[in-house]
């Protein structure tokens, strides 16, 4: 076993540089990017990776350099602090983003090799040196073994769901007679119709129609396709996030804890603001009248609503229906 003698001092500032970077999130241990393990000591954690985030650990352990020496600092970081703290690191739901986007599994396959190499390849001392600006580079990693090939190029339930999600609130999102507040309404009604309620869609749907996200240039001339990629790319982040939820909510009843790192501004604050006890979502996107009307909208669906029984062909036609209302909207004469 090899024996590395670290600095206590440069632990504390590669940690201290990765929690100001607000980029590990938990719902009870890093709710706003800040990690605290109190009351969860003694157990196993998972690093679940975005794409964001793997797309530059590759790059890096490619080519060796990155352009942007903030982003090395930051990767560095991470990495020297899960491999140091023992925490596992996964990049599958990443790869899955790429294969899909890619629509096959053979580039997907080839960044998982190099990514299960890096953790042999590397030792922790390199994490540090970058982490403390001490190097700026590293060898490029080498990949022994290719042996596995991994089905990356699906869609699941999560992805489809969310997908149709955001067809339709692109949809609404068109129709400028309708008030903010009937379109979030409105949304809700067709997701009590039509799909499983999602906290994170519920909470994007709200950033969303009150403008408190980045306003995205293809909303601001909005072409259907163009509309199709916004949404796919939603659906991903979406999908993150309620996946992972499946992971976390009951994760106290075993000894693993499921911890989530993404540098993406807009995946960040939907997490942050679904998750701040402090701030009712609905009064902070609308303002007190307003969000206490659709707060109220929403509580009765709740209080009334049938848990909606999912299957796979009942999403695929959905799929298809939210597909052509938003096509409509683009179609010859569509206002005449």
């Amino acid at each position: 076993m090899e024996i590395i003698e670290i600095k206590e001092g440069d632990v504390k500032n590669s940690t201290h540089f990765l929690l100001k970077q607000k980029i590990i999130f938990h719902p009870q241990i890093s709710p706003k990017g800040e990690l605290d393990f109190t009351n969860f000591r003694g157990r196993k954690y998972i690093l679940i990776l975005d794409r964001n985030i793997l797309t530059k650990i590759i790059e890096l352990c490619q080519v060796g350099h990155l352009g942007d020496k903030h982003i090395m600092r930051l990767i560095g970081s991470l990495m020297f602090w899960a491999v140091s703290n023992n925490v596992s690191v996964t990049s599958g739901f990443a790869l899955n983003e790429y294969a899909n986007h890619k629509q096959c599994d053979l580039e997907a396959n080839n960044e998982k090799d190099i990514f299960k190499a890096i953790f042999d390849f590397y030792n922790p001392t390199i994490w540090l040196d970058l982490a403390l600006e001490k190097r700026n580079s590293i060898p490029v990693a080498e990949v022994t073994d290719r042996s596995q090939i991994y089905e990356f190029n699906k869609k699941d339930d999560h992805y489809k769901m969310h997908y149709a999600e955001m067809m339709h609130a692109m949809s609404l999102y068109m129709q400028s007679e309708i008030s903010r507040e009937n379109k979030i309404i409105e949304f809700l009604k067709w997701n009590d119709e039509n799909l499983l309620f999602c906290q994170y869609t519920i909470v994007y749907i709200l950033l969303l129609f009150s403008n408190k996200l980045k306003q995205d240039k293809r909303l601001l001339r909005p072409q259907y396709d163009s509309l199709l990629e916004k949404c796919r790319n939603q659906a991903w982040d979406l999908t993150y996030l309620s996946t992972w939820s499946t992971f976390y909510w009951n994760e106290m009843r075993g000894t693993t804890s499921y911890l989530f790192s993404a540098r993406d501004t807009e995946l960040k604050r939907i997490f942050m603001c679904t998750h701040d006890k402090k701030v009712n979502i609905f009064e902070y996107c609308l303002g007190k009248q307003k969000g206490s009307v659709v707060q109220n909208a929403y509580d009765e669906i709740i209080r009334i609503r049938n848990k909606a029984i999912m299957d796979h062909e009942k999403i695929e036609k959905l799929l298809v229906t939210e597909k052509e209302r938003l096509r409509a909207f683009f179609l010859p004469n569509q206002n005449k």
